[in-house]
């Protein structure tokens, strides 16, 4: 498959390239662990019956492709990871051999599936990335066939307060200074505290969603506002 290109899409993909061999053990390590529970979280909330098409979007090393597969050990579903980075779909290949999933490379933003193909859509800290945010959410929208499961994981700024402060100082001054001792990468984790900045707020988000044809049944906090677990379902009318 050709791999997206363009200005932005070539930077995150270097990015994130740099960052593969060390993304997994500083996700855990800088978050103290929770990375791994707001993940949980969303795939605890998922109802999988047999037979249904699954959409990782964005699914990076495949953390989130893991955790649904530890899940359901015997639920015969068929699930696709999708991600711009070769080198983190690497790491995915070869962590998970099971015959349910498959994963290849391309863009949040025109996805190479047909209309109405997934049950379930599913984005973990990836919405944020997008250089076009509308066009990727009418694509997630597109690929679910109605009243298909979307689920989106995604970071916040806390309210404010005491843990907004403290949250912000870690962010912007912690966390980015271990992320490019460990990884090497002077860039990297300066970029996630200017993403989460220029991200929505979950208010703003949730009308987002509803604006582009989703009905959004939760929009859930975590961690004090951290994080937040979005689930929306597609709507029967076209946009």
């Amino acid at each position: 498959m050709t791999i997206p290109s363009g200005p932005e899409k070539d930077k995150i993909r270097s990015l994130f390239d740099s960052i593969s061999p060390m993304y997994d053990f500083l996700n855990r390590f800088l978050s103290l662990g929770l990375d791994h529970v707001w993940r949980k979280r969303l795939v605890d909330s998922m109802d999988i019956k047999a037979h249904e098409s699954i959409l990782d979007a964005a699914c990076g090393t495949g953390a989130l492709t893991r955790l649904i597969l530890k899940r359901h050990p015997h639920i015969p579903f068929q699930l696709t990871g999708i991600d711009l980075s070769p080198k983190m779909l690497h790491i995915a290949n070869a962590s998970i051999q099971d015959k349910r999933v498959h994963f290849c490379l391309g863009d949040l933003e025109a996805l190479p599936f047909e209309d109405d193909m997934f049950q379930h859509a599913l984005v973990a800290f990836g919405v944020r990335n997008l250089e076009n945010l509308a066009l990727g959410i009418k694509e997630l929208y597109r690929v679910l066939e109605p009243k298909g499961n979307l689920y989106i994981l995604e970071f916040s700024v806390p309210p404010k307060g005491l843990w907004q402060t403290i949250f912000r100082f870690y962010f912007h001054h912690i966390l980015p200074r271990i992320g490019k001792r460990v990884s090497r990468h002077p860039r990297a984790y300066a970029y996630l505290p200017d993403s989460v900045d220029r991200f929505p707020s979950p208010v703003v988000f949730a009308k987002f969603l509803k604006d582009s044809g989703f009905i959004v049944s939760d929009a859930i906090s975590m961690s004090g506002g951290v994080c937040h677990l979005y689930h929306a379902v597609k709507s029967d009318r076209s946009l």
